[in-house]
């Protein structure tokens, strides 16, 4: 709860600093101002009335999805209309001192050109990351294992991580992912952690079960968990769990390691956030390695554990590639200081990964970290892509 009044108070400080870079710029004129603050006004109503009356069902779904778009867009928008008019004043400040330009920057018109500018760059740049989350790029590889599987010679999976089922992406969007999972004709489909957001409730209410039960696929259907379904907002002990196997009738592998057609095995590890995770080896227990393995995993934490425990396939979520620019350069970086090696695995950030996203063959293990189907928050891909994974994985021996 504590993440978020502090986003509240950064959204009312930031909100506050773009709206007076604002009014320094306008023409003293009341029918422009008083529009101006009213917009401001507006949003910080919305913003406050879907934070203090999500899950008190005061408000109707509609109502909340409403409030929680808004405020999630206007947060994205404060971010990068602040970095833009930041930059503007250290210009001023550098041209104050140095003289670069031969114009006054303090002055109104400058001011209003560039807040217009950047108010124009802002939105086309969200404009353009809302239509790319809302339309999901499918990532095709082809993969051999050199394996013998007895009745399956190739194997088409289809990973989908991070929906984030719940207010913001609500049944419409659940529905055109369904669509776009069942287009790829899959074998098998895996369903890789963080399905549901933030609460069951949500899910009830728009009876999102029936687009999950939509998925279809040869040899089944199974999810992992991921941090999200461990969130805990006082609802029952693994309730959100239990809703993905008992009402969206997913086969959900919690530690769990099934022999599929006596052809290969999948592997259904729990998310890092539970206390009872077991080690791979205890899963792999008993499991015949000549056959096929591929495992599970939300978190791209420790990878060596999917290589050292002798993974074909290992799928992960969780990073979203850092959803939006500037977090997946970021994101970027960090996994380059990362993959030097010279950050211990016990001292390094939870936020730093070897992958961040995409392919790695990481010894006989072929890992692949998806940026994610869904998000958590602001529906922008900015620099990012939302996506399906389609293996197409042929065993080969």
């Amino acid at each position: 709860m504590r993440v978020f009044f502090n986003a509240i108070i950064v959204q009312i400080f930031l909100s506050a600093y773009i709206y007076w870079r604002g009014w320094q710029g306008l023409p003293d004129k009341k029918y422009i101002k008083i529009p101006y603050a009213s917009i401001y006004i507006a949003e910080l109503a919305i913003y406050f009335m879907g934070f203090f009356t999500s899950g008190t069902g005061l408000l109707p779904f509609d109502a909340l999805h409403s409030f929680a778009w808004v405020g999630t867009t206007w947060m994205l928008f404060t971010i990068y209309m602040t970095i833009l008019l930041l930059l503007y004043d250290l210009v001023k400040y550098i041209n104050r001192k140095k003289k670069i330009f031969a114009i006054d920057l303090k002055a109104k018109k400058p001011r209003l050109i560039y807040f217009c500018a950047s108010l124009l760059l802002v939105c086309s740049v969200m404009g353009y990351g809302n239509y790319r989350f809302h339309n999901p790029v499918v990532t095709e590889m082809n993969l051999t294992v050199d394996k013998h599987s007895p009745n399956i010679k190739e194997l088409r999976i289809v990973v989908a991580t991070d929906i984030h089922a719940g207010y913001l992406i609500d049944k419409n969007i659940v529905s055109m992912y369904v669509d776009k999972i069942m287009e790829q004709k899959p074998d098998i489909i895996l369903l890789v952690g963080d399905i549901i957001d933030y609460d069951v409730k949500s899910l009830y209410e728009q009876r999102m079960e029936t687009e999950f039960l939509r998925l279809k696929a040869p040899y089944g259907v199974y999810a992992s968990t991921g941090n999200h379904e461990y969130i805990d907002l006082g609802e029952e002990k693994d309730e959100k769990i239990l809703w993905l196997s008992k009402y969206a009738g997913l086969t959900v592998l919690r530690d769990t390691t099934i022999l599929i057609a006596d052809s290969f095995y999948l592997v259904g590890r729990e998310d890092d956030k539970c206390t009872t995770r077991k080690e791979l080896p205890e899963l792999m227990q008993g499991v015949n390695k000549d056959l096929p393995i591929i495992v599970m995993n939300h978190e791209p934490h420790r990878l060596y554990e999917e290589s050292d425990a002798g993974a074909d396939i290992a799928v992960f979520g969780h990073t979203h590639n850092g959803q939006f620019f500037p977090v997946n350069t970021i994101m970027s970086i960090s996994s380059a200081i990362y993959n030097t090696g010279t950050i211990p695995e016990h001292l390094k950030y939870r936020s730093m990964y070897e992958i961040p996203y995409g392919y790695k063959k990481k010894d006989n293990t072929h890992i692949y970290v998806s940026s994610g189907l869904g998000l958590a928050g602001p529906q922008f891909r900015i620099g990012t892509i939302s996506e399906i994974v389609v293996l197409n994985v042929k065993f080969d021996k």
